[in-house]
């Protein structure tokens, strides 16, 4: 009998929802890429933002969840530009989900997805939490990253674009907008996040890979989707920032991998 469970988690910034056209019945290529690409990495749960699906955005869900083979699937409505948050889930083999509890009001630019998952096997639920960060406010940003820190004591997995350095990062900003440079490696959000406990699992690893700035010269590259976690560190199995050879988004899609023990089988340190 398994003594553990493995979930891979994915965050991907879809860019206008993956549509493309001004038109009433805009052109779904793009989006089909993309869902055949996300398809491959075998993801449990996934975040996605800017599902800008409109009117008919449940319909749009309802096909993404089909394509991907996800169970489960929630849109959550942004307050700013119709960049709603959907959240995907596979459940069976031990994963559900029992609760939404969404945040869709201040600080939230556009919406905090909050699900809870049971695991078969473990008492404690783990919470899959999807953002998308103020897109030119760092005050907004880190009375985001405030809020997201009471979360600290309970077992969270946190994917977000963060539209924000993390730690550690030195990005090449010539002949990029002065204004643009100093409100996006503006650290204090990723800071809050690390005083609050949230290890964040690309940095843990190692993996330093921006995830924006790769369809442009002129484009700040820096890690601005990232995937947390309160989970103990010996949990964290894996992380890579997708690198297609033809970008479908301004945004690299990003998974990571969590080994969690059932109870009984002893701690991850």
């Amino acid at each position: 009998m398994a003594d553990s469970v493995t979930l891979r988690v994915g965050t991907y910034n879809l860019r206008d929802g993956g549509l493309d056209g001004a038109s009433a019945a805009r052109n779904d290529a793009r989006l089909k890429a993309q869902l055949t690409m996300l398809a491959t990495l075998r993801l449990d749960l996934l975040g996605l933002q800017e599902a800008k699906w409109g009117s008919h955005g449940h319909v749009r869900l309802e096909q993404v969840a089909r394509w991907l083979g996800m169970t489960w699937k929630c849109l959550v409505r942004s307050n700013f530009h119709g960049c709603d948050i959907a959240v995907l889930v596979r459940e069976g083999d031990g994963i559900a989900v029992t609760r939404e509890r969404h945040l869709i009001g201040p600080p939230f630019t556009h919406a905090h997805a909050d699900v809870e998952l049971q695991i078969a096997g473990r008492t404690r639920p783990v919470r899959f939490m999807v953002g998308h960060a103020a897109p030119s406010s760092p005050t907004l940003r880190l009375a985001e990253a405030e809020l997201i820190g009471v979360y600290r004591n309970i077992d969270v997995v946190y994917a977000a674009d963060f539209n924000a350095a993390a730690l550690n990062e030195d990005p090449d900003v010539q002949g990029v907008d002065p204004l643009h440079v100093a409100r996006k490696l503006d650290t204090r959000p990723a800071e809050e996040l690390q005083a609050s406990g949230f290890i964040d699992i690309g940095a843990h690893l190692g993996d330093r890979t921006p995830t924006v700035g790769h369809t442009r010269s002129d484009r700040l590259a820096y890690r601005c989707d990232r995937i947390y976690t309160t989970l103990p560190r010996g949990s964290i199995t894996g992380h890579r920032v997708v690198q297609e050879h033809r970008p479908l988004s301004d945004h690299r899609p990003v998974w990571a991998e969590l080994t969690l023990p059932l109870d009984g089988a002893g701690d991850i340190p």
